[in-house]
């Protein structure tokens, strides 16, 4: 009663409809396997700082688990090796050593616990010699462009100025 039924044709169309649905659903599905990442803007930072030290000594301050522990003045676990892992600073820095050429190169993955999920950046570290102290280069990229400050802020006070403070130490205790 004032209901108006299905022909053949409606029925046909709206098993056209989904037949098409099903379709894009599967499309979808097939390429939603793909892991796809987000990009994110990045820079890069160098800086470079005078330590009166050896290269030998300072070389060892980023490999050395115990020394990595008095400046960062927190637990670390160091695999100071070709891909080998770490963790500083209460877990907040993690990343994997990529190349190690004593007394001259550190290069890292490094990450910052607060930086979007399985982002890295590339730290490199040089040691140069100069007349009684060694010059620390650090080259840096792929930091996201809204942590360049606190990178730079970071690599400034809990590494460099915390590592001169530990020299100070040795050379008084030492």
């Amino acid at each position: 009663m004032g209901m108006i039924l299905p022909t053949k044709a409606m029925a046909a169309q709206e098993l056209t409809v989904e037949r098409k649905l099903s379709e894009n659903t599967l499309q979808i599905q097939a390429s939603s396997r793909v892991a796809l990442g987000v990009r994110i803007p990045t820079v890069a930072l160098h800086m470079t700082e005078l330590f009166d030290t050896a290269i030998e000594q300072l070389y060892r301050i980023f490999t050395v688990k115990d020394l990595v522990q008095k400046f960062s003045k927190s637990p670390a676990v160091l695999e100071a090796e070709k891909g080998g892992k770490f963790q500083m600073f209460d877990g907040n820095i993690t990343g994997e050593y990529t190349e190690l050429l004593t007394n001259k190169k550190i290069v890292m993955k490094w990450r910052c616990r607060n930086w979007p999920e399985e982002h890295y950046a590339t730290v490199a570290l040089n040691f140069v010699p100069t007349l009684q102290q060694t010059e620390l280069q650090l080259d840096c990229k792929g930091v996201p462009v809204c942590e360049e400050e606190n990178m730079k802020f970071c690599w400034q006070k809990q590494h460099f100025e915390e590592i001169k403070g530990l020299l100070q130490l040795t050379t008084l205790n030492g």
